[in-house]
């Protein structure tokens, strides 16, 4: 008899530590998730911040709808320069963009498995309870 109570006892105190388990492992896949969450609101902020400079510069690139002649009209080839510096900083601002919307869906492929992991881990832990 004392055998059956004993057994029952460790069967009964035996949920406590898989549901420890659970909860520990479901603490560990939320800070991953939070962590690339944050590295995704980065990414996000920073590709505004670079498609609002390419746009600026873009729309400085277009010409003019109402032209007024300066008091004295421009040198040639600083203008030339100028448009030039402009284009190659449209390019690199686009090869940023792509850059940067790259590592965004890199991170939301990331994010996939951790979000499948935490719900099997929450249908675990309602099946335990």
């Amino acid at each position: 008899m004392m055998r059956w109570a004993m057994l029952i006892g460790l069967l009964l105190s035996a949920p406590a530590p898989a549901a420890e388990d659970i909860d520990r492992e479901v603490r560990r896949v939320e800070s991953a998730l939070t962590r690339i969450s944050q590295e995704q609101q980065s990414v996000y902020q920073q590709f505004q911040m670079v498609q609002e400079l390419r746009r600026s510069d873009q729309a400085q690139m277009q010409p003019l709808q109402s032209y007024t002649s300066p008091a004295t009209p421009p040198n040639y080839d600083d203008v030339k320069r100028e448009e030039e510096a402009r284009a190659a900083r449209v390019k690199q601002y686009q090869y940023e963009l792509d850059r940067l919307y790259a590592r965004y869906r890199e991170l939301e492929e990331q994010k996939k498995p951790l979000l499948d992991e935490l719900s099997a881990l929450a249908q675990r832990r309602s099946q335990e309870q």
